[in-house]
């Protein structure tokens, strides 16, 4: 059975910094007429940072579509045309003042796949070497290394529902 819906029509409704929303008119398999409403949103990276301890670099960042302070490994977007990689170097050095010597694709990850094209590319670092934090203007997070013992003991706990760092962790487990 062909599961493909065929776009007829897109109308912009929302157009912004980091996401555009459409309302697309699309033809179901069925023969019927549909709306889907779609957040298009730039590709991004997230890295597990692992040192030689086992401990992973998690950051506790405020979000606030959540209102809540969550626990998280380090993420961001890509810039126009940069290859995810660059940015996963890039935001672990941003965010943590860390550099890898080693970073290893693990997979990418579609977080919210009902309404969003988001894609989030996830890397291992690994052979860590400290730089100098540089956070965005308007960026806020603190971040420690935590043992992966510890990390995975608190997923079990429900206590980091964040998806891309149960992704990351779920994927490297896998390799291990």
């Amino acid at each position: 059975m062909d599961l493909k819906e065929k776009k007829l029509a897109s109308k912009e409704i929302y157009k912004g910094r980091i996401i555009n929303l459409y309302v697309d008119d699309v033809l179901l398999p069925s023969g019927k007429e549909s709306k889907r409403e779609v957040v298009r949103h730039c590709k991004a990276s997230a890295v597990l940072a692992i040192n030689d301890k086992d401990e992973v670099i998690l950051e506790r960042q405020y979000r606030y579509p959540y209102d809540e302070v969550l626990t998280e490994i380090p993420a961001g977007k890509c810039d126009k045309d940069e290859d995810p990689l660059d940015t996963a170097k890039r935001e672990l050095e941003e965010e943590t003042g860390y550099q890898a010597k080693e970073m290893t694709y693990l997979g990418k990850i579609y977080p919210t796949c009902a309404y969003t094209d988001e894609v989030i590319y996830i890397y291992l670092a690994k052979d860590l070497v400290k730089t100098k934090q540089h956070l965005d203007e308007g960026e806020s997070l603190d971040y420690a290394f935590v043992p992966m013992k510890k990390l995975l003991e608190d997923i079990e706990k429900g206590l980091v529902p964040d998806a891309k760092t149960l992704a990351a962790v779920a994927f490297y487990q896998n390799r291990k």
